[in-house]
Formats: structure tokens, sequence, C-alpha cells
């Protein structure tokens, strides 16, 4: 597959959680390191970037309207400006070497978002908790070294989970009426050659698209976990993807420069950069958090 891409020249520090506003027909995204945001609409020169009150780590879309977001210093309700409107609490406010990462919208209409210890990557320590519709938080899954990376099949019946730092994409059955995770399996294991897996969504078919942090690649793996093919990205650190535009093929998938050395920086200058890419396939409709 020789990928179709453009870019945008974001420089993000660590560009993460592309997602798709139907209604505004515009990407929006993260840069975990600095407290901005960006938007883009298809057709437009340029992207939008947004300056906000802390540092956004993802974006789930409200069935209300704005966006319920976790951040390193607690997780917000935000407006359609990312502007914070409420904020809903730190769970892990005592525990000052964990941090907030990567969430999602769960079938159930409940908010999905993982945390870490962030002096010790591949310690067990991680975990993730939900926030429920009633603004409620409670913790639902522990013990994974750096969970980063969620994603539930399109009819919401499994749960998937990166676990970065221990090399492997899980799998858990989700009942969407209670909200029960449950059967833990190892679905996809990465070579370390090929980098550390990090964001993940699911398509239209029911397959994975990983992102390969220091791996210069994106990978579709088929549903029982098998690799339906692996697309080059000219930069070491593509973080995450999503689909979105008018029919949900255009991927735009973020990048970093966290992590790279100067010679590395200088060899490929547009680590940082966001990508769009055109592809055969079509992405899910962007659940909305019910709270």
């Amino acid at each position: 597959m020789e990928p179709n891409l453009s870019s945008l020249d974001t420089q993000s520090f660590c560009g993460e959680a592309p997602v798709w506003h139907p209604e505004k027909k515009r990407y929006f995204w993260v840069d975990t390191g600095n407290p901005e945001c960006y938007s883009f609409k298809p057709g437009d020169e340029k992207h939008s970037t947004l300056k906000t009150v802390g540092h956004f780590q993802a974006l789930g879309l409200r069935e209300k309207g704005g966006f319920i977001a976790p951040l390193l210093e607690g997780i917000v309700l935000a407006d359609e400006n990312l502007s914070i409107i409420e904020e809903l609490g730190n769970p892990i406010k005592d525990r000052p070497h964990l941090c907030i990462g990567d969430g999602t919208v769960g079938p159930d209409g409940c908010y999905y978002f993982g945390y870490l210890n962030m002096e010790v990557y591949d310690s067990k320590e991680g975990g993730i908790y939900r926030v429920n519709k009633d603004l409620s938080v409670e913790k639902v899954l522990g013990n994974l070294a750096l969970p980063n990376g969620l994603a539930f099949s399109p009819d919401g019946s499994i749960f998937y989970v990166t676990e970065m730092f221990a090399h492997r994409i899980l799998a858990y059955r989700f009942d969407a009426k209670t909200g029960n995770i449950s059967g833990e399996k190892e679905l996809i294991r990465i070579p370390e050659e090929k980098g550390l897996p990090d964001g993940l969504i699911c398509d239209r078919d029911g397959c994975l698209w990983s992102a390969h942090w220091q791996g210069f690649r994106l990978t579709r793996y088929r549903p029982d976990g098998a690799i339906d093919r692996e697309i080059p990205i000219p930069v070491p650190t593509p973080t995450c993807m999503g689909f979105g535009g008018p029919s949900l093929s255009t991927l735009l998938i973020t990048t970093a420069r966290k992590g790279l050395s100067e010679q590395q920086l200088a060899d490929y200058p547009e680590s940082g950069y966001t990508i769009l890419m055109e592809t055969e396939f079509a992405g899910i409709v962007e659940r909305r958090f019910a709270g």
C-alpha cells in the first residue's frame, strides 16, 4: 500500500488523539506536551491552534455538546472552544509519580481513560478509569504497563487496550449494558524492532490500526490479530490516528518530536507535523459521552 500523504505544519511536541466532529466537519486533536489543541477542516489550507488551560491528553465528543477530556491536571468537561466548564477531579492526585493519559468514549456512553507511572514506564502500576454518566469516576482495570491506546470494536463487544511498554495489545470482553470488562487476552505482540505500540483505533471492518512509536509505521491488524498491512510513515514517531472527512475515509495521523535525538530531528524535520492520508477504508462514527 503506497500511501497518498499530505501534511500540516503543526510542529507538535507530541500530537495525539484525533477525533472527527461531524457537525463541525472538523478534526480536533491535542498536543500532550503543550497547552494547546488543533482543529482542521478538510479543504482549508491551514489548521487552527486553540490555546488551552492545562495539558489536554485526549478528547471525547459529548452528547450535550463540547468535549470530555483527560488533562494531566484532571478530567474536565469543555465547551466547543475547549474552554473548561467543569472539573471532574483527578483520581490519582495523591500519587504524584502517576499521570493521566489517553482516553476514549465507550459504547455504553461512558468515558474511559488510562493512567501510567511517568517515572518508570514499564511499571505495572498503570490502569484505566471510567467516567460514568452521572460524572462519578471509578477504576475498572489495573496492573498495566502504560496503557496508551484504547478502542472498542464496532459492535461494542470488545475493548482493546495497548499496553505500550509490554509491547502488546490486549482484548477484553465488554458488556455495554453493565460496563463489565472481563477475559483479558493478549491479541497482538509487537516485536521491539518495530517500535512501541501507541495510539489505537478500530475501523468499520473491525480491524485495528496501531501507530508505532519510533517505528516509522502504522499497522492494520485483522480482528484475529494477524497483520493485514503495514503503512510506512516518513517520520520516526507516529502517535495516533483518526478517520474523518465526508466518508470517514481520510486518516489524520499525529506525530511527535518528543524523545527524538538532535540528529533524528535534523534527519526528519517533519516530526511533529500532522499527516493526512486517503484510504480505501472507513472509520466508525465517533461515540459520544452521555454525561
